[in-house]
């Protein structure tokens, strides 16, 4: 692939893969810049290997899906060892704002369902994608996808209620 063809792609997908990942994180825009980075140069990496199954679009969340995983392990790694070593240094309860709180559980109850809801969780919820695009992603069909996505949304709402007293 020449170099300004992928210049292309990186100006075309760019804004939405940065966004798809934002909400990935949390909204941490740092990290998010960070990640965008890194999918886009395991994607400029792993080019020869996209066989077309899918948007570009689509396999470029798949590459950033992966990325923030991987970051995600890693940083709940290291946070583990400095919260046993310095216990003081997490913030005081209360600090966080309310919606910030319940955007962070949705994202961690996001991230601990079982596959395939979680990917076609995250698919639909932080990129919009559809649920054609996601059953081919995922190897299901789309009804079955829309199936997965509705239960999966409503066991969330559920739970949100009944552990946090959040409604959405």
């Amino acid at each position: 692939m020449r170099l300004d063809e992928f210049e292309e792609i990186y100006h075309r997908f760019q804004p939405d893969v940065y966004r798809f990942l934002l909400r990935l994180t949390g909204y941490e825009k740092l990290t998010a810049e960070e990640l965008t980075q890194e999918t886009f140069y395991q994607a400029f990496l792993s080019f020869g290997k996209f066989r077309g199954e899918c948007a570009m679009r689509t396999w470029l969340f798949q590459i950033a899906k992966n990325v923030c995983g991987k970051y995600l392990r890693r940083e709940m790694r290291q946070r583990g060892i400095a919260e046993k070593q310095n216990p003081e240094a997490l913030p005081p309860p209360g600090e966080a704002l309310e919606q910030n709180e319940m955007l962070e559980i949705m994202r961690q109850l996001i991230l601990e369902l079982d596959e395939p809801a979680k990917s076609v969780v995250q698919y639909r919820l932080y990129s919009g994608t559809g649920y054609a695009e996601i059953a081919r992603l995922l190897h299901i069909k789309p009804n079955t996808a829309a199936v997965i996505y509705n239960r999966t949304v409503a066991k969330l709402r559920k739970v949100l209620k009944e552990r946090y007293d959040y409604e959405i």
